[in-house]
Order: structure tokens, then sequence, then C-alpha cells
């Protein structure tokens, strides 16, 4: 045993890789030997406990030998006092676990109002023999989960959440929204009884435990050190078993409902996901142009979207590209093809979507459900929507000082942003023209042939922007996905599988090295080399430019980051200084709000990511390097 914890203690699971690492090892031995990893696993699970509670008995041992101390070697006799400061410190210590959960946002739902849905509910409970459920939430996401929250910190007594969303409700029919629900109630009474439901709960509990510790600075010196290894590290060990509960609430639901309802809910739910991806979002997102307050119909609009009929070659089209998807570490849902794989199921042609929709559990409370929705979703979003009011509005002044600005004197960089801002709020025809300006200046610039590509296959059906997107991925490695995704979606459209398969085996082999190359990106410590920028001269004054309008920045630094993966393809980062708040009034922009304005500002076509400065030691040889500063504001 104590050889198992040394081993365990030399883990570390810091980065995405060692995470993905420790995982594949894992999954071997749980594959091996289930029950020696199950074994272990309700092991680490209990050293989380145990320690606490070692620490716990140690600070009492502690308080009670030093009174001893003071009474024997001193004459100390307030004892009594003596004991009100251990029991202080004792709740002291215990409050440090309690951490406080918000409930889940949404609609309480009580059975006197939906009888019929709760009729379904007790049914399943019966069935899967699961816990109660405290409370059953409505909500305004495609999806449904269940959610257990501590009552009293990281010990007992949980509150079972059951999220449902009415846009799930109106995706799928009603057997299929059971088979959804279904799977919901199953992580609650896995395999193995309580213990499943129990190792399903904590590992997000040790998670957040340490995550607290990490943000508050509570109990550094007792738990900090030891929740910084183990919350992460717990995760991990039991991501495996966590992953392995989807496919066995898959395998309880489709016994209890049926594979066939599903499987198809599955399908339905990720056709009709990509739908509001592609379709309704953009669309809605738009209205942020002109309207300083959100829609007050969100939910409404959502719902007629999910309504209306989805043509049978688009359902194919979205089905297929959503089957091409892998499963990786980055989510303990499996992909969409390894389950329907594990379901036996065969998806059909052609696939006919639901006839009646599970919005019907509702019954008459239908539209005033929704219309609470409504508000509630306007109420939450208010703050959030104003600042892409703002945003959209900062664009749009951006486009009319760039579309002012003589064209000779606009730079490679600026012609591209424009296009883009074109794009997204105007007229997306002068968008494409205007990036086929840009390659005829430029026609080696691989960011300008992908919006051609893009523009010519999406908007107009014209295979002349096949040549662009293959430019586009085969000089720059940022591109490489999305070019393959939209190739691959414009030859399924024609029927040309063939053509399409070569993408899709493209981009997937990509993604698995692009991925690595983005956590190396993304990461910066001690150890992160910079080298100076090599950007000339005419774009450097342009990004003063941009830089000198906001008066919340006092200095700005740039260097390159030395990378190993795609060495070529350069990676800048753009360190700020921020002047003081005082004096700043309503011009005051808190480090997100500055950081999406700049960016939706920003003219610079490469691949960089924008920090704020810190004490934090990597950024000083970065400030050091000779010609970072290109900007620092005079008064």
């Amino acid at each position: 045993m104590q050889q198992w914890i040394t081993q365990l203690r030399q883990q570390k699971v810091s980065t995405p890789e060692e995470f993905d690492a420790l995982v594949k090892k894992i999954e071997i031995v749980a594959h091996r030997n289930p029950t020696y990893y199950r074994t272990r696993l309700k092991l680490l699970a209990c050293l989380g406990y145990a320690y606490i509670l070692a620490v716990f008995i140690l600070l009492v041992v502690a308080l009670w030998g030093t009174q001893q101390i003071l009474i024997y070697t001193q004459g100390y006799d307030s004892i009594g006092q003596l004991n009100g400061v251990i029991w202080l410190m004792a709740i002291g210590f215990l409050s440090m676990f309690f951490v406080r959960f918000k409930a889940p946002a949404g609609i309480p739902l009580t059975r006197k109002q939906v009888p019929q849905l709760f009729t379904m509910l007790d049914e399943l409970s019966s069935a899967l023999k699961a816990p109660r459920l405290d409370k059953v939430i409505l909500n305004e996401e495609l999806n449904a989960a269940i959610m257990q929250r501590p009552r009293y910190g990281f010990i007992g007594w949980q509150t079972n959440y059951l999220l449902i969303g009415l846009p799930l409700m109106q995706a799928l029919s009603p057997e299929q929204c059971k088979a959804v629900l279904a799977h919901e109630l199953a992580h609650l009474c896995g395999d193995d009884g309580r213990t499943s439901a129990w190792i399903y709960r904590i590992r997000q509990t040790w998670y957040e435990l340490a995550e607290k510790f990490e943000q508050s600075g509570q109990g550094n010196f007792l738990f900090k050190r030891f929740f910084s290894w183990y919350g992460p590290f717990f995760r991990a060990y039991s991501f495996v078993h966590a992953r392995a509960q989807e496919y066995e609430a898959d395998r309880r639901a489709a016994e209890l409902v049926g594979a066939e309802h599903k499987a198809e809910a599955l399908i339905w739910l990720n056709v009709n996901s990509t739908l509001l991806h592609k379709q309704f979002w953009p669309e809605f997102q738009r209205q942020s142009k002109n309207l300083k307050e959100p829609p007050d119909n969100f939910i409404s609009q959502c719902l007629d979207v999910l309504r209306s009929p989805i043509a049978p070659e688009q359902s194919r089209r979205w089905l297929a590209l959503r089957l091409t998807r892998q499963t990786n570490n980055d989510s303990t849902h499996p992909c969409l093809a390894d389950r329907l794989e594990a379901l036996g199921y065969i998806v059909p042609d052609p696939l006919e979507p639901p006839t009646e929709r599970a919005t019907a559990l509702l019954g008459r409370q239908l539209d005033d459900l929704t219309e609470q929705l409504n508000q509630l979703w306007k109420q939450e979003e208010a703050d959030g929507w104003e600042d892409y009011y703002q945003l959209n509005q900062h664009q749009l002044d951006r486009l009319n000082s760039l579309n002012s600005k003589a064209e000779h004197l606009l730079t490679v960089e600026e012609k591209i942003k424009r296009a883009a801002a074109t794009w997204q709020l105007q007229h997306k025809q002068t968008a494409l023209s205007l990036f086929q300006a840009v390659i005829e200046d430029v026609p080696e610039h691989a960011v300008a042939r992908y919006w051609v590509g893009f523009l010519l296959l999406t908007e107009q059906q014209n295979e002349e922007g096949v040549p662009h997107l293959q430019f586009a991925m085969d000089h720059d490695p940022s591109l490489v996905i999305p070019a393959c995704r939209q190739l691959y979606s414009f030859y399924l459209k024609r029927d040309q599988p063939t053509s399409a398969e070569p993408y899709q085996q493209r981009w997937q082999r990509h993604a698995k090295i692009w991925d690595l190359a983005q956590t190396e990106r993304e990461k910066f410590d001690l150890k992160t080399r910079f080298v100076p920028h090599d950007l000339p001269v005419s774009e450097i004054q342009q990004l003063v430019e941009c830089f000198s309008k906001y008066p919340q920045i006092k200095a700005v630094y740039l260097a390159r980051k030395v990378v190993e993966r795609f060495p070529e393809y350069s990676y800048y980062v753009f360190v700020i200084t921020r002047r003081s708040y005082r004096g700043m009034g309503k011009d005051y922009k808190n480090d997100y709000q500055l950081k999406l304005l700049i960016k939706s500002a920003i003219a610079f076509s490469g691949d960089y990511t924008l920090r704020f400065l810190s004490q934090q030691e990597q950024w000083k040889q970065l400030t050091q390097l000779e010609e970072s500063l290109i900007y620092h504001r005079s008064n």
C-alpha cells in the first residue's frame, strides 16, 4: 500500500499531455483487470477524506498538547478559555470545506404543474431504483443533466437536481426524451450501486475544493499543495470510470426504453445542435448590432427554429459531420459514432425526424413556462448582451475608420480586418470582393485565400473555392481543420463521399498534433523563451495607432514565443500594462472587456495571444527583450 501511495505522489497532472498520458495508462489497467482498477479507485477516493481527517486529528492533538503544557508547566488554569479556542479552531477548520454551490438556474417544476412529466420520472426512478429527485428544473439548454450538490460542504446530504432543457424537449419525441432522462438517472445508480454514484459525484467535489484552495488562499500551508496534486489527479484517475459510466448509462437506458429510442435521441440532439449553431445563433446574435437590450423572446425564437422541418439532405450532411468526430479526453462523453456502435444501432436512410414532441409532457403549461424562460434568460443575459452591443458598435466604428482611410495607406492586415468585419457586420458579397482584392495583391496570403474559398463554397456553392482552401491549409497549420471541414461538407452536399473522405482523414490526423501545438502555445512558465518580433515597421505603426485609441492602456510589449511544434508558424505575445482605474469613469473596462475590444479592432493576421502584465516571473524576460516595447502612452 505504501509503495502504491508513493507511486501516486510521483504522478503529475499539470498539463493536458500529462492528463492524456495518465488516462491511457489507466485505461490499460482498467481493461486488463477491472476489479483491481475499481478497488484502487475507491481507495484513492477515500484518500481525500483520510488526509482531511488526519490533519484535523493532528491539529486537535497539537492544541490539546499545548493546553496540557500550559497547565502543568506554567500553572495556566483557564481551561474553559483554551477549550473555547480549540472549538473555534475546529469550526474554522471545517468551514474551509463548506463549499457554497449556486443553485442551478432555471424554473423549478412541480408535480401539480406538469403531472405527465413527473409520471414519466416516477416510472424511470422506480425501474432504475434511483434515489429521490429533490428538484426538477427547466432551463434553456439543448441538454439534460443530473447535478448533485452537497448541502454541508464536502460531506453528505446531497441535493439531487434534474435539469431538463425546453429546447431538448422540443427537439425529441416523448420516447426519445424518456431515453435521455433514463440515461441521466442511471448515473445515480451505476453498475455497482451507490459506489458508482459516489465516485461520479466526488470526482467533481475534490476538483472544486482544489480550485477553491488555489483561488482563495485558504489552508495554503495544510491543504493547497496536497489538493493541487490530488484534485486533478483524482479527476484523471476517475476519468476512465466516468467514461465507462456513460456507456453504462446508455446501456441501461436502452434496456429500459429501447436502443432505437436512445440512439435516435443522440442523433437528433446532434443534428439540432448543429442547426442552432449554424443557423439560429449567428442570426440571433446579429440582433446585438442594433438592440442595446436583449430580446424578450429568445426561447420562443429558438423553439420556432426547432419546430421547422429540416431538409433530409441537410440532416444527413450534418449527421455525417458529427459522425466524423472522434472520442478524446476533453470530455468523459464518447463521440456519437462510438455511442451508436455500442448500442448496436445502424443509422437508417432516410433518417426520419420525430413526429411528436416531448413538449407535450408539459401540457397546458408550455406557453407559460416558455414565457417565464424568456424573461429569465433576458435578466441573466442583460449584462453580456450590452457588452456585445458595445463590441459591435466598436467594430462598426473601426470598420468606418478603415473604409475612410486611403487604400494605399492600408496594410495587408488592415485590409483583411476590413473584409472580415464587412462579412460579419454588413454584406457577404462585398466581403468576398475585398478578400479577392487582397489576394490579387498578395496571392500567397493564406488567410485571405481561406476566406475566398470559404465564401465561394458556402455562399455560392462555387467549386472555384476548392483550390483556395487547399492552398490555405497547405500554408497555414491553423487553417487545416476548418478548411477540411468546409471541403468535406461541400462534397457531401454534392453526394461525392469519395472526394469528401480524404479531407476527413486529413483533419483527424492533423487535430491530434495541432491540439498539442495549441497546448504548447498557450502555456507560459519560467522555462518559456521569447525572441524579438520580426514585424515590419509599417505593421508596428498601425498596431501603435490601434493601441493609442484605448486610454486604459499604458504600454504594450510584443515578442515571439519559441515553440517546438510548427516553429515556422510564428506565435506572438502582446503583454499589456494597464493605467490605474482611478479617474477613468465610464471609460474603465475590466480585463475581459478590454481584451474583447482590442481583439475586435486589432489588425493582426498572425497567431497571437493578449496578456496583461502581472507580477509573474515569466513576463520579465519578455519585457526586458530588446525592442519588445512597441507602445508607451506619454501622459
